[in-house]
């Protein structure tokens, strides 16, 4: 089981390196992130020592293959919740979007395949983005 801390940081490292198609530098991350560099520099050298990810200073961070399915996991989760109350419950996109933040982390696999399946599976969220990635 990994934290909701981990899960937010392999998320937003997930979603920069696809933005942007480069490693993300610690203090990009720390600024997405919304905390300190050496809060990021200390978690990357954890995460490197769980091997979820690679990283290099001065270079930056990479996912290694097991930290980019948790990544994606969690925001696969995050895209089902929020289109679940945007489209079912008829919530506003960025109060959804703050509800999904936190249910994401608790909530099962087994329970987001069955509010997959309730929701219809649907191909996007409400951003328009893909709900399943590759």
């Amino acid at each position: 089981m990994v934290s909701q801390n981990i899960e937010d940081y392999l998320e937003n490292i997930f979603l920069f390196i696809k933005e942007n198609k480069r490693p993300v530098k610690t203090t990009e991350l720390a600024k997405l992130m919304k905390v300190q560099p050496a809060a990021v520099t200390s978690m990357a050298k954890k995460l490197h020592g769980d091997g979820l990810i690679d990283y290099q200073p001065y270079i930056g961070i990479n996912l290694k293959s097991s930290g980019e399915k948790i990544a994606k996991e969690t925001i696969r989760k995050h895209r089902i919740i929020e289109y679940f109350l945007t489209e079912i419950l008829g919530l506003d996109l960025e109060f959804a979007q703050e509800e999904a933040c936190k249910i994401e982390h608790a909530v099962s696999d087994k329970t987001i395949e069955k509010l997959y399946e309730f929701i219809d599976r649907p191909e996007k969220c409400p951003h328009g983005y893909k709900i399943n990635l590759k």
